[in-house]
């Protein structure tokens, strides 16, 4: 899963507990989700030309600056290709998404089952998912890929089907208040602005030792991120 994190802020304290990161990555322009009926017909033929059979798993038509175009995303041979047509039906660009150098994108039957189940749960029976293997901390976790009603949708589990975190594409309007005007205030009039919505499982654990109190967070994949003790210091202790 990609991990650009430009602002995030802790919702939640507890012993042992549940905490989730809501994380920002702000990168729209005026989008809307379509259907293929719903586009013109020389942008439909153009579509199913270049999809050749492909499922395809969005249609997006975009405004900027008074010209629109219509975009595209399907899947062949395990790759996500993304078209730009114009509305006359003229393709305009092709993009083949590279994925990380760690990741690896694999059938969604060779993830182990508990993963699998806990994915499958996530996007919903019957979701089309595009599965991935990657190493995170040493230990490897399989994340997915979906697309559902024309949302954007990924989230990242350990073998065992344990939840690491989810992520969602949102319109930046149904983002709070305080995040919308954060992006305005760090972005000119006009910008193209994507809004994913990120949700981070750690765990808080509270400790006494020594007669101090100690503080851990841990990740599901074991990894521990803040150490903090009683007089008020904190010491980074990533154990990898």
């Amino acid at each position: 899963m990609r991990r650009t994190r430009k602002l995030s802020l802790v919702v939640g304290v507890g012993l042992a507990g549940l905490l989730l990161v809501p994380v920002l990555n702000a990168v729209g322009g005026e989008e809307e989700g379509l259907t293929l009926d719903q586009v013109p017909e020389a942008v439909r033929a153009t579509i199913l030309r270049e999809a050749a059979g492909a499922k395809i798993t969005e249609i997006e038509r975009e405004t900027e600056n008074g010209k629109t175009v219509f975009e595209a995303d399907f899947l062949r041979d395990g790759q996500e290709i993304e078209i730009q047509v114009a509305p006359d039906g003229t393709l305009l660009g092709k993009e083949i998404e590279q994925e990380d150098d760690d990741e690896e994108g694999i059938p969604i039957d060779q993830v182990p089952e508990p993963a699998r189940k806990a994915l499958r749960e996530l996007a919903g029976p019957g979701t089309v998912l595009r599965a991935e293997r990657d190493s995170e901390d040493g230990v490897i976790v399989y994340g997915a890929k979906w697309t559902l009603n024309g949302t954007k949708h990924e989230a990242a589990v350990t073998a065992d089907g344990t939840l690491i975190e989810t992520e969602e594409i949102i319109p930046v309007a149904n983002a709070p208040a305080a995040v919308r005007t954060a992006i305005a205030k760090h972005f000119a009039p006009g910008a193209q602005v994507v809004v994913a919505r990120k949700m981070i499982v750690v765990y808080e654990v509270e400790a006494k030792v020594d007669g101090k109190e100690k503080e851990l967070l841990v990740f599901p994949t074991g990894q521990v991120r803040e150490d903090t003790d009683d007089d008020g210091d904190d010491d980074d202790d990533d154990d990898d």
